[in-house]
């Protein structure tokens, strides 16, 4: 008897890039995984499986390959994932729907919308008639190309992100639906502005608003789904812009919200670009007044490689030193030089070292730190902490901590998700008991670090994701295009639908 049981094809291919990274990410970036699949708190993928399995269908796991964010991609990778996932879809046998986990944000040195071409592939493997649903970050750039190959796009409603595994069920679900024969119709609206990812959260002031009006619309059953795609900054590109994307059961349903949702992303593009910059110096001045038994969060979103900076900038590190024997601070710093340099050292001897700048020259310089005692030599995994992925395994490879006086120097071969309290804890830092705390991320760390911190101080410091977007050396962007140029309503697109 033949086996009619559904079955959904899943795949990922996740990373975000950075124009303004010089290094170009390849393949020893990328790291092939499993799904874990965790209940509620794991990655977006395992989200895609359980809502697959919950709902009695079979989900055929293809290629599963992420890279921390970084430069552009080597479109050999690209290249390499398609041909792949090609010669899995064609070996699946029968297949219903194909769910793709994805950030949305991606460049190659060949294209500037990676994702749209993984989707026109897959939409020529599977033809016209197959339902494609897809999952995002919030700061994806949606194209065009995009929306004309999938059906559905889902994208994080929360920042800092804490929905992984909700936006892979999410976009399941609707993909689920379809199959079942209940079709919704997905409509999208391009605002021409950008903000940099400091200065915004979804949990308050006017983003999270708009959440709010977007998540009752949801509730009231006027649509299924939305997101908001406040588009990643570190794009130089000429398709760019955020986007609103509705879900509704009619198409009229879908453009009438989507619009709505897009005048008030308008109406708020003045809110959404942040507060004021402290200087170094300021917020170091913040942590020796501190008095509390919390520390005072110095926030190098600069050179943050969650948004695709090399994180191998060592001015804050440079500023940090001179107040080594008064401050209990902790750093970061991506340099395997200085890491392989402290494993040839030893646990327990000192040296002089020279950190920083180890992966893109041209953007910093190298500082010496005099006498630094190797305090201890990992391997570089560690658990994540959350809420954000919680219980998900990262490694950072070889990675050492220096002391000096009470300055404690994490240094790291890789740097990725440097917000989560594990970052620090999982290497013998424990980020409660030091009175400034240096991390190279924009927002995502709020959700845990937020709860055990005095005061948070967006910093001024230089890197890749600069998060004055005024400094940056764009010559890509659409004009006219906000905060650069001033806009008008009539400048926001008009809401289309593709499918």
């Amino acid at each position: 008897m033949e086996n009619t049981q559904k079955r959904i094809f899943v795949c990922e291919m996740l990373q975000e890039s950075n124009s303004f990274n010089p290094v170009l990410s390849g393949f020893e970036e990328f790291e092939i995984r499993k799904p874990m699949r965790l209940k509620k708190a794991g990655a977006t993928i395992d989200g895609m499986i359980a809502c697959v399995q919950e709902n009695g269908m079979i989900p055929v796991v293809g290629l599963c390959m992420r890279a921390k964010s970084g430069g552009p991609v080597d479109h050999a990778v690209v290249d390499s994932f398609v041909e792949k996932t090609a010669k899995e879809l064609k070996n699946a046998g029968r297949i219903d729907g194909v769910l793709v986990s994805m950030h949305g944000a991606t460049l190659s040195d060949v294209s500037d919308d990676v994702c749209g071409d993984i989707l026109e592939k897959i939409r020529e493997e599977v033809g016209e008639n197959m339902v494609v649903s897809i999952a995002c970050d919030l700061h994806a750039n949606v194209t065009e190309k995009m929306m004309r190959y999938a059906d559905y796009i889902c994208g994080y409603q929360t920042y800092p992100h804490v929905d992984h595994y909700q936006v892979g069920y999410r976009a399941a679900m609707l993909a689920i639906r379809h199959i079942r024969g209940d079709r919704a119709k997905m409509a999208y609206v391009s605002v021409p502005i950008m903000a940099s990812a400091h200065g915004y959260t979804t949990g308050t002031g006017a983003l999270s608003n708009l959440m709010r009006r977007a998540e009752a619309m949801v509730e009231e059953g006027k649509i299924l789904d939305f997101t908001v795609f406040q588009v990643q900054p570190w794009l130089d590109i000429k398709e760019i812009g955020s986007v609103i994307v509705v879900i509704a059961c009619d198409e009229n349903a879908a453009k009438a919200a989507a619009c709505d949702l897009a005048m008030e992303e308008f109406d708020i593009r003045r809110e959404i670009q942040g507060e004021k910059l402290y200087s170094v110096s300021e917020v170091i001045k913040e942590a020796l007044d501190n008095d509390t038994d919390k520390p005072v969060i110095l926030v190098d979103s600069a050179d943050s490689p969650n948004a695709g900076a090399t994180g191998d900038n060592a001015a804050v590190l440079e500023a940090l030193l001179p107040y080594s024997d008064k401050l209990h601070a902790a750093v970061s710093i991506t340099d395997p030089i200085a890491v392989e340099k402290a494993f040839s050292v030893g646990v327990g001897n000192k040296c002089d070292f020279m950190i920083g700048a180890a992966l893109a020259p041209g953007l910093s310089r190298p500082v010496c730190v005099k006498n630094a005692l190797v305090k201890s030599l990992h391997d570089g995994d560690f658990t994540l902490y959350g809420p954000a992925e919680r219980g998900c395994v990262r490694n950072i490879g070889k990675t050492a901590v220096l002391k000096v006086g009470q300055l404690m120097i994490h240094i790291s071969c890789l740097t990725q998700n440097n917000g989560d309290l594990n970052f620090y804890r999982n290497f013998g830092i424990e980020p409660t008991l030091c009175r400034l705390v240096s991390l190279k991320v924009c927002t995502s760390f709020r959700a845990g670090y937020e709860p055990i911190s005095a005061k948070i101080c967006n910093a001024s410091t230089p890197g890749a994701a600069c998060p004055d977007l005024m400094a940056l050396p764009y010559k890509n962007l659409p004009t006219p295009f906000f905060p650069f140029s001033e806009i008008s309503e009539d400048m926001i697109s008009e809401p289309k639908c593709f499918r």
